[in-house]
């Protein structure tokens, strides 16, 4: 049995440029990296901050464009429960950067999350793993926010500066 859809009318009404202009105010322009390490595991630490080192020089290289976040979280931080970094990621460099961690990340668990305004749902169902998934202290983060939190708007860098910063 085949399907004819060509005269087939879809059950939800809309235009193509509705749809297309919902499409692009959904689409996801920013993404997180986070690096997971065991902090009071010194050998472990060492390698996950020579990894991050690697990120930098590779930048300073212009291979991508990634920002790791300034500070290593040598304790439990937010939903983080072991320690971590960030490295925030643009969508124009998102695949090179993904495909990197997956050849590079090592012994390093690595969640991948989305930045929206829906804080929990980009650290579950949006996100995926690298490596063996750890545990987040959910009840730490908001369900949702009423704007894209600022990425690093120091730097000029990003899609959630502010209007009047642009």
């Amino acid at each position: 049995m085949h399907l004819n859809l060509s005269n087939q009318n879809s059950v939800t009404e809309y235009s193509k440029a509705s749809l297309l202009e919902e499409a692009e105010t959904e689409e996801i322009k920013e993404f997180h990296f986070h690096v997971y390490f065991f902090q009071d595991n010194e050998e472990n630490k060492k390698s996950a901050i020579a990894l991050r080192q690697k990120i930098l020089d590779l930048v300073d290289l212009g291979f991508f464009h990634p920002v790791p976040f300034k500070e290593v979280n040598v304790r439990p931080i937010g939903p983080h429960a072991i320690g971590s970094y960030e490295v925030w990621c643009p969508k124009e460099h998102f695949s090179r950067v993904y495909s990197w961690f997956l050849i590079n990340r090592g012994p390093f668990s690595v969640l991948v999350h989305p930045l929206t305004v829906d804080v929990l749902k980009d650290h579950t169902s949006r996100a995926t793993w690298m490596g063996t998934s750890v545990p987040l202290d959910l009840s730490l983060l908001p369900t949702t926010l009423d704007h894209i939190p600022l990425q690093y708007p120091e730097l000029g860098m990003g899609y959630s500066t502010r209007d009047e910063e642009k």
